[in-house]
């Protein structure tokens, strides 16, 4: 009879000299790294199972291991985290491994990679990648479980862009072409890649899980899944290499690519995680670490609902030129529009194109909407709302309003400009021009003293290369700079006005469904943005829904706490509100807007308004628990309460029939009253029974005894 291995928690660093080996060793995680021959960290483990997951030698770029240049150096600080630091040699490149054993964090592992240049002249370092290699296939057969082993992208099981299912196997992974897109949508620029990258990856099998994550907030990186192959005898060997370091997409992290004499580039921190479970338990460890790095919903965090009056105002709808302007955007039709949204019960005005001067002028109308003072006391006094502005960045703006200087220039000296009769305004100011930054501060940091409470930023990609020399950015401007400068802006406004709340469209790609970036790049730094864009789910977003692209909301909830905002157009609801709950449900930061043609509609909806509005705490502060993709909790753990969404997105009425743990909700204690559904409690157990008509949403209130009563 087998025993399971006793597994020493506290991390534990052996290091044989003389045979030229490290053992790396934190709960049930153990690596083994060969020095003799070069650096190659071969063989990563979970002790307790016996699953080995890296089994071949340390992938380099080349066939060339590292020379190991003199001993690691081992350190432990007084919590018990071991720390080696390998440093090594290949060809002219010198690297840095540093490899950590968080002393409170069992199962942990922390890889960085550091490239340095010791020579007199430029290395090219644009190949450069790095990672642990699993053996999969032979040449004739995949490894014993490789055919049931999964992968699964966090934070979007579902794709943002098309609802599929990111959730693969290990020969769908080896063998499936992969695709990305720089641009808004899958209809524009679509490029192939071999790589497969994410911000993490679940790596699970018969309820034992790697996770396998990047985090770098200093340049875009990802955790990266690279199939390889070789010949064999038997026909084509397969092999994959996971973690380390590496470049995707357009080439970023662009400071990998090459360095000049006497300079170094850290990659970000790979995190290697060993779990019970699968996917879901990845995902609740993966919310874990990014809240302690800052990526949180703040415990205070309650903004008002929006009512957008985009949707009911022609000027979005027809061209957004000066003439329309006039036409669609005066204070007369806010009037009418702050009436539907006090009718709603909304809180917050929000103006999107068509308030400034000019598109992303920032420059207040006065002569269409009287003076912003003005305005935000009339929507206080009269309605008892704020305003919201829609803030797009250099790429989307009308270069007129701008000082001439901050437009792009190509590379051989002409600057750009828009072609005549333009009403689209993009990619030709330059997002890091200090002429174009200083202005947009200058004009943001204007309208919050008026009185702006929330500011949205939109048209955020980047628009292409700038050869500018003024602007005191590189030649040409790079994706990294583009990206600080989007940064400085957001820091500067929040230096000065600290309570305005900053939405960020993702700052490569702008308005769209991609996500370019790692959801949580830029947040959390000092002074950086608030919330998240609810990846464009504002024009259909009840089809978004039915298509499973919305589904992705529910993924990124499990695996982030950082807010989310979207406004939704309140004319695609069906009769049952399942629209406007699957958003509340999914997104802290609601706003709505659009006046439904069936008055059947428009009432059940602000019914259901002032039920969400009642249990807002619930939505906007607590803890988002998923059961399954349409059983939705919302957990206030100091109150001992949850109230769970159940949606039912078949054509058909459904009885839901489920059985969950308190624990599975964050809570624990007896249970006190149930209110919703029929169910059933077995000591910490709970049953229901939920009977949902097809297209529609049913809302159950659970509380607990915490003992504080």
């Amino acid at each position: 009879m087998s025993r399971t291995p006793v597994v020493e928690e506290k991390p534990r660093v052996a290091y044989e000299a003389n045979r030229g080996q490290l053992t790396l060793t934190n709960g049930r995680l153990q690596l083994l790294i060969d020095l003799k021959d070069g650096l190659n960290p071969h063989q990563l483990k979970d002790i307790r199972s016996g699953r080995v997951y890296a089994d071949g030698t340390y992938h380099w770029s080349t066939d060339e291991q590292p020379v190991v240049c003199g001993q690691p150096i081992l350190t432990t600080d007084v919590n018990g985290t071991c720390t080696v630091v390998i440093p090594s040699r290949l060809g002219e490149l010198h690297i840095e491994q540093t490899l950590c054993l968080p002393g409170e964090e069992p199962g942990v592992l922390t890889e960085v990679i550091r490239l340095i240049n010791k020579t007199d002249h430029v290395l090219d370092t644009s190949t450069f990648a790095c990672g642990f290699v699993k053996q999969i296939h032979d040449g004739e057969r995949w490894q014993a479980d490789g055919e049931q082993e999964r992968f699964c992208d966090v934070p979007y099981r579902r794709h943002p862009e098309t609802g599929d299912l990111c959730d693969y196997t290990m020969a769908e992974i080896a063998t499936k072409d992969n695709w990305f897109t720089t641009v808004r949508s899958p209809d524009y620029h679509i490029q192939p890649t071999s790589l497969w990258g994410a911000e993490g990856w679940a790596w699970y099998h018969a309820g034992n899980t790697l996770l396998i994550s990047k985090y770098n907030q200093d340049a875009l990186e990802w955790s990266l899944l690279a199939p390889m192959e070789r010949m064999e005898p038997d026909g084509m060997a397969k092999a994959l290499r996971f973690g380390g370091a590496g470049r995707w997409k357009l080439g970023d992290p662009e400071g990998a690519a090459e360095l000049m004499p006497g300079t170094s580039f850290a990659f970000g921190e790979t995190r290697y995680q060993i779990l019970d479970g699968e996917w879901k338990e990845a995902y609740a460890a993966f919310r874990t670490n990014t809240e302690r790095k800052g990526h949180m919903t703040p415990s205070s965090f309650d903004p008002p609902v929006h009512w957008n009056e985009l949707y009911d105002n022609l000027l979005w709808w027809t061209a957004d030129t000066a003439d329309n302007r006039v036409k669609y955007f005066q204070k007369a039709d806010m009037v009418l529009e702050a009436e539907k949204a006090k009718e709603f019960g909304c809180g917050c005005l929000y103006l999107d194109p068509g308030w400034d001067t000019a598109l992303s002028s920032n420059i207040w109308a006065e002569d269409r909407l009287g003076s912003q003072e003005s305005f935000v006391q009339w929507l206080e006094e009269n309605y008892q709302m704020k305003l919201g502005l829609h803030i797009p960045l250099a790429p989307w703006g009308d270069a007129d309003a701008y000082p001439k200087e901050a437009s792009r220039m190509d590379r051989s000296g002409n600057r750009m400009s828009h072609p005549d009769n333009d009403i689209l305004h993009i990619d030709v100011l330059c997002s890091a021009s200090s002429v174009y930054i200083e202005t947009k501060i200058a004009r943001l940091k204007e309208l919050c003293r008026l009185g702006a409470y929330f500011l949205l930023f939109d048209g955020a990609w980047f628009a292409g290369e700038c050869w500018d020399p003024s602007h005191g950015h590189s030649l040409p401007l790079t994706h990294q700079e583009h990206l600080d400068a989007i940064l400085h802006i957001t820091q500067s406004v929040h230096v000065a006005y600290p309570d305005v709340i900053i939405e960020q469209h993702d700052p490569m790609t702008g308005p769209g469904t991609p996500r370019y970036t790692p959801t949580y790049f830029m947040h959390g730094k000092p002074g950086g943005f608030d919330e998240l864009w609810g990846n464009e789910y504002m024009i259909e977003p009840l089809d978004d829904i039915y298509s499973g692209r919305a589904i992705s909301l529910y993924y990124a909830n499990l695996a982030y706490s950082i807010p989310i905002y979207l406004h939704i157009d309140l004319r695609n609801d069906n009769e049952h509100a399942l629209m406007f709950w699957w958003y509340a449900s999914t997104c802290r930061h609601l706003g709505v807007g659009g006046t439904p043609t069936n008055g059947k509609i428009w009432e059940k909806q602000k019914k259901e308004m002032q039920v969400y509005l009642s249990l807002k705490s619930f939505y906007a502060q607590g803890i988002f628990y998923g059961l399954d993709e349409t059983v939705h909790a919302h957990t206030l753990r100091d109150r001992g309460e949850t109230v769970i969404n159940f949606f039912n997105l078949e054509t058909k009425l459904v009885q839901r029939q489920l059985q969950f743990r308190l624990a599975d909700v964050g809570l624990q204690g007896e249970v006190v009253s149930i209110e919703g559904a029929a169910y059933k409690v077995t000591k910490d157990k709970i049953s229901f029974n939920v009977v949902i008509p097809a297209g529609a949403h049913t809302l159950v209130r659970l509380k607990v005894n915490t003992g504080n009563e």
